[in-house]
Formats: C-alpha cells, sequence, structure tokens
C-alpha cells in the first residue's frame, strides 16, 4: 500500500473512532505533541465536565490558549471545539435522553408539552433575576444616541437580532443587519466612535462574532453583546455585556429556551427606549403602522 493508500485508511479508521477513541489515540500517539498530549489526557480525566465548559473555561482550566483546543479538536478529526463536544455528549447521555434532561421519550404528549413550556417559564424567570437594570438603561440611552447601530449575530441568534431590527425600526430607529458574513465584517470595519455594533449569540464562543466585534473596536465603536452567562470569548470584548439564562444542557447551543430569554431581554430594551422617547417612538408606530396597513384587510 502506497503513502496516499495508508492516509486514507488511517483517515476512515478515525471517522469510524468514538470519542473517547480518538481521545486515547492522540494521548498515546507516537508523534503526538505536548500541547496536544496534555488535552487529551484532561479530556479523557474529565470527559463529563468539559462537556459544559466554554472553549475559554477549558483553555483556562487545562493551561493552554484556546486556538490550542480548536487545533487539537481538527487534529482528531472535529471541525471544531462544538462538533467535539456533540460527538463527546452523545457517548455519555442516554440516548432517549439527548434532547433536554428534563425530558423523555416515554412522555405523552401533553407531558412534552408540559415540560417544554415549564423549561422556558424557568429561564424567563432565572434571566429576569440576572438582569441588571442600571446596564440596560445605560444600553437603551446608547442606542438611542447612537448614530448608527450594526446588529450581528448567526444561526438562531440571527432571528433573534431580525426580530430586534423590526423591533427598533417600528419606533424609528434604524438597524443595519448583515446575514453575510463577509458584509458584517466589512460593515464593522465602517463603524466610528459614534457608533454601536450589538452582537448576540448565546454560546458566546462564536469566532466569526468575535472577530467582528474586534473590527468594530479598532473603529473604537461601542460593543454591545448579548450572550449566555459565562466566560466566553465574545462577552471579554463587551463594553456592555447582557445575559440570558437557559436551561442548560450539553447541546448549549440547542437549547429550547436560549431563544426566548433573548427575545425577552430585546423586548426590554426596546420598550425602555420607546419610553425614553415617547412623542417620537409613537409617531414612528403611527407611521410603520399605516405604510403596512395596505396590504392588510
Amino acid at each position: 500500500m502506497d503513502e496516499i493508500g495508508r492516509k486514507e485508511q488511517n483517515y476512515m479508521m478515525k471517522k469510524e473512532m468514538g470519542c473517547r477513541e480518538r481521545l486515547i489515540d492522540k494521548r498515546d500517539g507516537e508523534h503526538t505533541k505536548k500541547t496536544e498530549r496534555k488535552i487529551a489526557a484532561y479530556l479523557l480525566g474529565n470527559f463529563d465536565k468539559s462537556l459544559h465548559s466554554t472553549l475559554l473555561e477549558l483553555a483556562d482550566e487545562i493551561g493552554v490558549s484556546d486556538a490550542s483546543i480548536v487545533r487539537f479538536c481538527k487534529s482528531i478529526g472535529y471541525t471544531g471545539f462544538q462538533e467535539y463536544k456533540i460527538n463527546a455528549a452523545m457517548q455519555c447521555v442516554p440516548e432517549p435522553r439527548l434532547y433536554n434532561p428534563s425530558l423523555s421519550v416515554d412522555d405523552s404528549p401533553a407531558e412534552l408539552c408540559n415540560k417544554i413550556f415549564a423549561i422556558e417559564s424557568s429561564a424567563l424567570e432565572q434571566t429576569k433575576q440576572e438582569l441588571d437594570i442600571k446596564v440596560m438603561n445605560e444600553v437603551a440611552d446608547l442606542l438611542i444616541n447612537a448614530k448608527r447601530i450594526n446588529l450581528v449575530g448567526t444561526g438562531g441568534s440571527a432571528i433573534s437580532a431580525r426580530d430586534f431590527q423590526h423591533k427598533l425600526l417600528k419606533i424609528g430607529v434604524r438597524a443595519e443587519l448583515q446575514e453575510d458574513k463577509d458584509l458584517q465584517l466589512m460593515s464593522a470595519s465602517l463603524l466610528t466612535e459614534n457608533d454601536v455594533l450589538f452582537a448576540i449569540s448565546h454560546s458566546g464562543s462564536n469566532l466569526h462574532v468575535a472577530e467582528t466585534i474586534d473590527l468594530a473596536k479598532k473603529q473604537n465603536a461601542k460593543v454591545v453583546t448579548l450572550t449566555m452567562k459565562s466566560k466566553n470569548v465574545v462577552v471579554e470584548k463587551a463594553d456592555y455585556p447582557l445575559y440570558v439564562v437557559s436551561e442548560k444542557t450539553i447541546f448549549e447551543s440547542e437549547s429550547f429556551s436560549a431563544r426566548l430569554a433573548q427575545l425577552a431581554m430585546l423586548d426590554c430594551l426596546v420598550a425602555l427606549m420607546a419610553f425614553k422617547n415617547f412623542d417620537g417612538s409613537l409617531e414612528a408606530m403611527k407611521a410603520t403602522r399605516l405604510a403596512t396597513s395596505v396590504n392588510k384587510e
């Protein structure tokens, strides 16, 4: 077998390995680097615990850079840290409980619906308990006085950002939202000290969002973030951090309740802004309602 054939065979063998097996293979590998061996040993010794850590938290615990962990995950066949966590989770969670700790495959439709409502109600209550009114009020003032507002979010967070943009426009506040990642970066690079970048990322580990924030900060724009309450790469860059709490599972980015908590926080901001500029907001609401009433019965 030639060199190319051996590489293809090794790739296929690794692809069929479970997460633990890949970690063991990397830890015990003859050509494994010192840092990689250190990461593999830690993940094997703290397999379950590591699933509930953010990238930055894990880097601190191991004593390596976050980039080293991402490179490590790629070296064992995953696209990055998130894919590693998902595959690791499948090895330590019984299959019927993959969706949420409180949900079961044996639940009746009524039980599932009741549990979902309970999960989302709990997330809203916990988010309210963590609410920092002072920061919320400062952010409302910041957005009202901003010359330009850029909203950033990818995946599910982009849905929350779009809803926020829609509601801001109703009260006469224009905000830009680019869904193309290159356009997000380009827009951020053109911000000024009079502008605001509002970044939404539930996990706070989205490296693209972090890169967009870096560009905005180079232009001295103010940065507001909305993330889960944890140490993460996005919130560390924020001038004004806002937090949501959701029912935490090993699939944090798939949380049933994260989006609802985000929308509630954003609704609070819109209300604060509207009442700070009541007359202007009222006029804008009349105008926008009239503009869209033509095609409604």
